[in-house]
């Protein structure tokens, strides 16, 4: 077998070219069968190469061979005459052998691309999957509300925004009256339902940057900084109403609401003192609102 033969063997397309104008003075039949074209006496590389790739050829190629003698994955598109262009990706390097000659190494870059793209894909699927677990594991599932922990993170994140910027802020604990009674009477089915429906109508009424969440069985908790023109004491009043004019699977549904307003303390003193005040709510007859500024205490 001859030294021709061997390099027709190889599965990447091997080509010779004089320095000054690029004609071939070898190619094996791989760079013909990726490139379409025939052997022609006095054929110039670039003509097989789209108007771009010439560009790149005359404008960073060639001046990095004749800076370092070598040029290093480039990816440039080869002209076909009868399919799409093809993607390949050249290497180059200037030997002298007594003429100075340029030695090029084509590959076709389809599957390297294809593979590529692959990857791309697989990296974005797990970065939307890492995403929505999450979401998920911040989430609860009944509701779509916050779950517990993520509360707890963004609540005190809260609180340390607003001890920088001096502001008061509050916290409202709400309970739903008598739900065990619910489920007791309707089925844990409808429970779910008065869960996911107060869920919405607390959600539907809270402020942009107020922190909503279930954070227990029928227990809620939003923590809000005291900025707008509404009160705390009046907003706890407007979402005891709401959910008191809304008939949830027929059935009238009440809440208890604690509210701890503070300047000062620190997430757990709030959440102590807002879950004692729900309580006080309770103890005096659910359905109503009891609140205190606990800096007073």
């Amino acid at each position: 077998m001859t030294a021709e033969f061997a390099l027709d063997d190889f599965p990447t397309g091997l080509v010779v070219t004089t320095l000054e104008d690029r004609e071939i003075l070898f190619a094996n039949q791989y760079f013909y069968q990726v490139s379409q074209q025939e052997p022609q006496s006095g054929a110039r590389i670039g003509l097989v190469f789209t108007a771009a790739s010439k560009i790149v050829i005359e404008s960073f190629v060639m001046p990095m061979l004749l800076h370092q003698g070598y040029c290093a994955e480039i990816q440039l598109t080869l002209e076909t005459k009868a399919a799409e262009p093809v993607p390949v990706l050249v290497n180059a390097r200037i030997v002298d052998n007594g003429n100075r000659l340029i030695y090029w190494v084509i590959s076709t870059a389809q599957q390297r691309d294809s593979l590529y793209q692959e990857l791309v894909n697989l990296r974005n699927d797990l970065e939307l999957r890492a995403e929505k677990l999450e979401v998920l594991s911040q989430t609860d599932e009944l509701t779509g509300l916050l779950n517990r922990r993520a509360f707890v993170s963004r609540a005190t994140t809260l609180i340390k925004q607003a001890l920088r910027h001096k502001l008061p802020y509050s916290f409202f604990m709400i309970d739903i009256d008598h739900f065990k009674q619910i489920n007791d009477q309707h089925g844990h089915d409808v429970g779910d339902e008065v869960l996911h429906k107060v869920g919405q109508l607390l959600a539907k009424n809270s402020r942009e940057n107020d922190v909503l969440a279930r954070i227990g069985g029928e227990e809620f908790a939003i923590i809000t900084l005291n900025q707008s023109s509404e009160s705390p004491i009046q907003f706890a009043e407007k979402l005891l109403s709401m959910i008191r004019a809304e008939k949830i699977q027929g059935i009238d549904v009440t809440v208890s609401l604690g509210l701890a307003i503070s300047a000062k303390a620190s997430f757990e003193q709030l959440y102590k003192g807002a879950d004692i005040l729900l309580y006080e709510a309770k103890n005096q007859g659910r359905d109503r609102l009891v609140w205190r500024d606990i800096d007073n205490n």
